[in-house]
């Protein structure tokens, strides 16, 4: 479907061209994890962007900036969640972010 399309498809018309029963996140996940299928077991160089789609290339270049990029963003996630929870755990109960300031409860 990919290699025969003149642009590249977003999920959902992959979705209702592989008739894909649910609602459009679960359609969306399983075009997903079918890519993810094809990448990892089949060695398809597919390419994904939020603005366009999937397609499938054969430029070994463009997929090796794809893959550099997505671990550039790989990187980018996990340093910032290595700084908030960082952050909570400066908070002596952990849950800084939870509650905001401080909140004390007792009987009183």
């Amino acid at each position: 479907m990919l290699g025969a399309a003149a642009q590249p498809l977003v999920a959902a018309e992959m979705a209702q061209r592989l008739y894909l029963a649910g609602s459009r996140e679960t359609q969306r996940r399983h075009v997903r994890a079918l890519v993810r299928h094809l990448r990892d077991d089949c060695a398809a160089k597919i390419i994904a962007t939020t603005q366009s789609g999937y397609w499938l290339t054969d430029d070994p270049g463009l997929w090796a900036d794809y893959l550099e990029g997505r671990q550039i963003d790989a990187k980018r996630i996990l340093a910032v969640t290595h700084k908030k929870k960082k952050s909570m755990l400066t908070d002596r109960s952990g849950q800084g972010f939870l509650f905001g300031p401080r909140i004390s409860i007792g009987i009183g």
